[in-house]
């Protein structure tokens, strides 16, 4: 079975820590999300896997290699010279894709769904495409994806069926999609509004699984240091990786000056610096930056700048 990265996006909410890094690049918990997001695929046996590319391409061809390091198989698919879009960045790598079921991954958050059990709930349905949903309180305001008794999508953001038996969810951003879609694919653009809300309007074979794991959301620095902080003090718990005992992470490498105090969530990742006496909560201490003062949910960046989130 294969599978598909997106990992094409600028990352445009995140600046300034996407102008140079693409955001599945970034690091949680000094670990770069792409791979912890490929480790996930390997585990349950997807080694055949497609990373789409647009911003700094040449960042994460540099950290991923042709897969052998991380146990598996990479062939990239660049969209050059405008990025294609969910919709449009898919179609694009048809080839390498091939024939058969496929999961895509959105690179943008933090999450390990249980994708045995979902590839089981797709293949028992009829589905062309499967949407891992999650629960979520603001769910109806930010976007619903309104699903039947029966795990098929029946309402997306505002197309679809107003029935009060629906249960309403956000999508995560992970697929699992049979190779027929590709002929229901824009050349550019997103799959939820291109290909997903005409097949809700159709009443056409769209599923649902709904996912109850971990999901922390890397859009923005906020939530980005808020992953971080949960994983590394265990509010979070991800497959494969298990929190340090007091809660704090510090990396190879990195300098603690006498006196310092790290309290529970703060990240310093490998290389980085905390100055003498400086107390550190809830923060995030990039890879060769220097906390040379107190704060509280902050990132020290390596070029000096702070982000208060």
């Amino acid at each position: 079975m294969r599978a598909m990265i997106l990992a094409a996006g600028l990352g445009t909410r995140l600046r300034p820590l996407t102008d140079c890094t693409p955001k599945p690049a970034l690091p949680v918990v000094d670990v770069p999300n792409v791979v912890r997001t490929i480790a996930h695929l390997a585990r349950i046996g997807i080694t055949e896997i497609v990373v789409n590319l647009h911003h700094r391409p040449e960042v994460l061809r540099a950290l991923l290699g042709d897969g052998s390091a991380h146990g598996v198989s990479i062939a990239y698919s660049e969209e050059r010279p405008e990025i294609l879009g969910t919709g449009g960045g898919i179609r694009r790598a048809r080839a390498l894709l091939g024939d058969e079921t496929f999961c895509v991954v959105n690179g943008d958050a933090l999450f390990a769904p249980d994708l045995e059990a979902a590839l089981a709930a797709h293949g028992s349905s009829g589905a062309i495409a499967t949407m891992i949903v999650r629960a979520d309180p603001d769910a109806e305001r930010l976007g619903a994806v309104g699903i039947d008794g029966g795990n098929r999508v029946r309402r997306l953001v505002d197309v679809g069926e107003l029935r009060g038996d629906l249960a309403l969810h956000m999508f995560t951003g992970v697929h699992v999609l049979e190779p027929e879609i590709f002929a229901l694919l824009p050349e550019s653009g997103c799959i939820v509004r291109a290909t997903y809300q005409p097949l809700v309007r159709a009443g056409g074979p769209l599923g649902a699984y709904v996912e109850r794991g971990t999901f922390c959301d890397l859009g923005t620095p906020r939530s980005y240091l808020e992953a971080n902080v949960a994983l590394a003090s265990g509010r979070a718990r991800i497959a494969g990786y298990e929190p340090p005992p007091a809660g704090v992470h510090v990396g190879e490498g990195a300098v603690l000056a006498a006196g310092c105090e790290l309290r529970e969530g703060t990240v310093v990742e490998r290389g980085a610096r905390v100055g003498e006496g400086v107390v550190l909560e809830r923060c995030l201490v990039r890879a060769g930056a220097s906390a040379d003062r107190s704060a509280a949910d902050t990132i020290f960046c390596a070029d000096g700048a702070c982000i208060r989130t």
